[in-house]
């Protein structure tokens, strides 16, 4: 314990000694290299970045404020190289500042850009993509297979997504097929597959899933991968079934799948969805060691909660008793506490006011079955009805069984009522917990 901050101290010193020449070997270079190697070493960092090198993000940043600094000073003959040209526009579509495009296209008196390429960056940059789309379909095709090709297939797919979603979807096919392992594919895969979700063509959609499951899981963006998918699996259970869901999961490893299938439960079992909840649930917990607590508690969690309305009601709240406060997140304690509420609305006896309005109903039936047959017996059905009808309520337990049951059934039809209120509010404040919480 004596020599672990001298050990911190020798950590922090050797990893100074590292950055700092390369850093300056940075500066030297963006200096005097020409934009388009400043632009080649950008889009290297941007492929480890969706590789799970989180710690190229600050490298990242440091070369696009170094290359918005440079193109904004560069002597404008240096775009004579088509090369230099095209790292411009793909600075300004990776990321970059839409102003320096905007200062380039002003002084470009020589027209080494091209101007419907320029007039569509800057409108789509500004927010103005769909005063662009007919451009976009015309000049895209022409840039296929070129430097610039990958990028342009993927602004024109973002634009035409609301609009003209198969079209899209060929722009983001192009895109990711030119620029194979790159962050343009990754945006392509994901973008594709919430496209294919949202369309509810899971035909098409899986393959978009498989592949990114493959490629890009380690990167930062993967959890909008998750998210899709298990919306996806929720929605659409005809076309993913369990199975489907766990070959596509299988492509994961391990903690990341286990990750997705606490995230499935979660939301099955708000929607009440029992069965995929327990699936969810149980494989979280095949996927976890006896070490991982805070895992095994969510998964008994989510399969608890959609246990709640059933038969087992008292050893659901005891499952639920004993997952303790540490091991689940704010929106998870809310999400058991709320379990428990209904689970004990289940378990409350039937009151004496619920067994009268079930007498008063029962009556009531028995008086309109009589009328509609009261025609052809109608002396038969007046005994009838005198030999059933109950004396006045005064306690439940005298009451027939008939009307005992009949109570029972109206009290779970209620409970029903009740539970589908509760998942209902349970969504809308997850939703809200979610979106501050990020």
């Amino acid at each position: 314990m004596v020599r672990r901050p001298s050990r911190i101290v020798l950590v922090a010193a050797l990893g100074l000694a590292l950055i700092a020449p390369v850093q300056s070997r940075a500066e030297e270079q963006s200096t005097s290299a020409p934009p388009y190697l400043l632009v080649r070493s950008l889009q290297a960092i941007q492929d480890k970045v969706i590789a799970g090198d989180l710690e190229s993000l600050e490298i990242q940043r440091y070369l696009l404020n170094e290359i918005d600094r440079r193109l904004r000073t560069v002597d404008m003959a240096v775009f004579e190289d088509p090369r230099n040209v095209d790292a411009a526009l793909i600075f300004a579509m990776s990321g970059g500042n839409p102003e320096t495009l905007d200062i380039l296209a002003e002084r470009d008196v020589e027209g080494n850009f091209d101007n419907r390429v320029t007039s569509i960056l800057r409108r789509y940059l500004s927010g103005r993509g769909a005063t662009a789309l007919r451009q976009l379909k015309e000049v895209v095709p022409e840039y296929r297979n070129t430097r610039i090709g990958p990028y342009l297939e993927l602004i024109g797919a973002n634009a035409l997504m609301e609009s003209e979603t198969d079209a899209a979807l060929k722009f983001f096919d192009w895109a990711r097929v030119e620029a194979p392992g790159s962050i343009v594919e990754e945006a392509a895969l994901r973008r594709s597959l919430a496209i294919t979700s949202q369309k509810g063509d899971a035909a098409r959609a899986l393959p978009y899933a498989r592949r990114y499951a493959r490629r890009f899981m380690n990167s930062p963006y993967a959890s909008q991968f998750a998210d899709i998918f298990v919306a996806l699996a929720i929605d659409h259970k005809e076309a993913m079934p369990p199975p489907e869901i766990m070959a596509v999961l299988s492509l994961i490893e391990r903690k990341r799948q286990r990750e997705i299938y606490l995230r499935l439960g979660r939301r099955a079992a708000i929607n009440g969805d029992k069965p995929l909840a327990e699936f969810a649930a149980l494989q979280a917990r095949r996927l976890s060691r006896s070490e991982d607590k805070g895992q095994l508690a969510l998964a008994k969690l989510y399969d608890g909660l959609v246990n709640v309305p059933t038969d087992g009601v008292e050893k659901v709240l005891r499952k639920l008793a004993d997952i303790p406060d540490a091991s689940l997140s704010p929106k998870d304690r809310f999400l058991r506490d709320a379990a428990r509420i209904v689970g004990q609305e289940v378990l409350k006896p039937p009151s004496a006011e619920s067994l009268r309005q079930v007498r008063r109903d029962m009556v009531d039936k028995e008086y309109r079955d009589m009328m509609s047959e009261r025609v052809a017996k109608a002396a038969e059905n007046a005994a009838r009805l005198g030999a059933s009808l109950p004396d006045p309520i005064t306690r439940p337990e005298d009451l027939p069984l008939e009307t005992r049951k009949a109570a029972l059934d109206e009290r779970l039809d209620r409970i029903d009522d009740f539970v589908s209120l509760g998942r209902s509010k349970l969504k809308d404040i997850d939703a809200l917990l979610s979106t501050e919480s990020h």
